[in-house]
């Protein structure tokens, strides 16, 4: 798994890259914005006897997106953006919250960008999917960890010029963790193990000046 992570994080960018510089013409926008959300769900108490989950604070995000048209109505896009935040536990004993230690929260997304307005408008609706991977590196004595994640997001964008333009954007984060196995079992009595994926659920919303060349 972590390797096919790896192989991610490296491929998705170069594979947008090769989109974007077979055609000219770009947009980049440096975002800021607010990203909130993210608890990891700790099952087994015999690993974890202190805390039920972790949670991650809710903290300005920024970052950078780089897109550029491959139909009239398609972009393709690459877009980095950093959470400086902490990490929580909650208590298994008395179900508080106690601070635990600082992290940076780097997401790194190939999207495909869907704009149903016409070309050339100023005013341009838009709806964005994207993979990639998530990386969490904690400001403390442990190791950091890269895990598949992907978006889902709409927004709009509003253009004052032909190069200058507004973002706005709202969009969803699932990161990957872990499988959990389970049993399910149907009404003639056959039982199979399944797999459960756990993701931790972020939001963002961010905001930015495009500028296109």
């Amino acid at each position: 798994m972590k390797k096919m992570i790896r192989v991610l994080v490296i491929a998705a960018p170069l594979g947008t890259a090769t989109l974007m510089w077979a055609q000219g013409g770009f947009e980049l926008t440096p975002t800021v914005g607010y990203r909130f959300g993210g608890n990891i769900e700790l099952v087994n108490p015999a690993l974890n006897r202190n805390f039920r989950n972790l949670q991650i604070e809710s903290n300005p995000a920024y970052g950078v997106a780089l897109n550029h048209g491959v139909h009239d109505n398609i972009q393709v896009e690459f877009q980095w953006s950093r959470q400086d935040t902490h990490v929580n536990g909650r208590s298994r004993a008395n179900n508080t919250s106690t601070r635990l230690f600082g992290a940076y929260v780097d997401q790194y997304h190939a999207n495909f960008v869907f704009h149903p307005a016409e070309a050339g408008s100023h005013t341009e609706p838009f709806a964005s999917f994207g993979l990639g991977a998530t990386s969490f590196n904690p400001r403390a004595a442990l190791s950091s960890r890269t895990q598949f994640s992907f978006e889902l997001g709409a927004g709009i964008k509003h253009f004052f010029s032909p190069h200058v333009g507004l973002r706005l954007e709202a969009k969803w984060t699932p990161t990957y963790i872990r499988s959990n196995d389970e049993w399910f079992c149907n009404g003639f009595d056959q039982c199979y193990s399944v797999s459960d994926p756990v993701y931790a659920q972020q939001g963002e919303i961010s905001s930015g000046i495009i500028f296109r060349f």
